[in-house]
Formats: C-alpha cells, sequence, structure tokens
C-alpha cells in the first residue's frame, strides 16, 4: 500500500482538529473552527501523498509531496469536468481537498474509509482557500462543523490503519488511550521495573 508512513503529520491534522473542536464552542468562532478543520484534512489527506526527505525517523521529521499525484488527480478530476472553470487552465491546487483526495491510490482511500467521505471532501474542498478571509466578497456567509466531525472520524482510522502497520510513533501507538489505560488490571500483580 503505502511506501512511507507519515505519522507528524497525522499528528499535525490532529492538533487542528482539536483547535477546531475548541473553537467551535467559542462565542462567534465556527468559521475558524471550519477554517482549522479544512487545513487538518488537507495535512491528513497530504500525508498519503507525502514521502519523508529529512530527520528520517526522528521526532521532526520532514516530509515531501508527490507533486506528480497532485498533478495526475488534477488531470483526472478535469477530464470527470469535476475541477470549477476558473482553475481549468492553472497549475493544480494544492489545497483543494478533492484533488488531495484522488492523489491518493484507491486502495489506501477504501482501506482508511476515506472514500466513503468524498462527498463532504468535495463540498469544503476550498474552505481553507476560500474562507480565510471572511471580509473578502466571495467568501462563504455560512459555516457549520461538519468538517470537523468527518475529520474527527478520519484520524481514528488512519491510526487504526498505521497501528497495523506497525508504526511505533509515540503519537500513534498512544492515541486514544485513557489514564485507565495504564492501569494494572484487576488481579494482575504489576510487572517488577
Amino acid at each position: 500500500m503505502q511506501q512511507h508512513l507519515t505519522p507528524w503529520m497525522i499528528e499535525s491534522a490532529y492538533r487542528y482538529l482539536t483547535a477546531a473542536k475548541h473553537l467551535r464552542r467559542g462565542h462567534d468562532m465556527l468559521d475558524t473552527a471550519q477554517i482549522n478543520a479544512a487545513l487538518g484534512m488537507e495535512i491528513l489527506l497530504k500525508s498519503f501523498v507525502s514521502k519523508p526527505n529529512g530527520n528520517l525517523g526522528q521526532a521532526n521529521e520532514t516530509y515531501e509531496l508527490d507533486n506528480n499525484a497532485i498533478k495526475a488527480a488534477h488531470e483526472h478530476l478535469k477530464a470527470a469536468e469535476r475541477i470549477p472553470a476558473y482553475r481549468k487552465d492553472r497549475p493544480p491546487s494544492k489545497h483543494d481537498l478533492l484533488t488531495l483526495f484522488y492523489a491518493i491510490p484507491e486502495p489506501i482511500r477504501q482501506r482508511v474509509r476515506l472514500d466513503r467521505h468524498e462527498h463532504w471532501i468535495e463540498r469544503y474542498r476550498d474552505v481553507f482557500t476560500n474562507a480565510r478571509y471572511r471580509y473578502e466578497n466571495s467568501a462563504p456567509k455560512g459555516y457549520d462543523d461538519i468538517l470537523i466531525g468527518v475529520l474527527d472520524e478520519l484520524i481514528d482510522d488512519v491510526v487504526d490503519w498505521y497501528r497495523e502497520q506497525k508504526c511505533q510513533d509515540l503519537f500513534i501507538v498512544c492515541h486514544g488511550l485513557t489514564p485507565a489505560d495504564f492501569q494494572p488490571k484487576p488481579g494482575k500483580e504489576p510487572e517488577p521495573s
């Protein structure tokens, strides 16, 4: 499936999701929450078409985006008439969530259950670029938290898949654990140190 895992990108997407969840509860902050969720989704999708290019195996590992996969996805969407007319003659957008979605190989999209969210990914494909500046005339006039829920679900699915790949990154290993998970089970003695 995926040749290189990119756990730091998954953790980064999770951090933007967490910020979005906090902002969603704030007074008049739903627009900012949605933008954070869109950025988290962008990073999550890019994680599948990126490969490590520096500080390999370290906590600060860096990644490089596969531009050929992005271009191929853009051409596919253009042929299917799913690229907006104003962008057809422009280079592929690395922020377009639908382009990033199609840059991911189909078996991976199916395995991590991305494919069941294609509708939402397409609907919110341009939130990060079009909604950041709500004072602009072209900015959307309404916001919602659907993308937050989709990203939340996907991160859990992706972490599960990374665990199946035997990823030992600390974020991946500990994601979703609670303090109770670290307590000895009743009837079992703790192992001596």
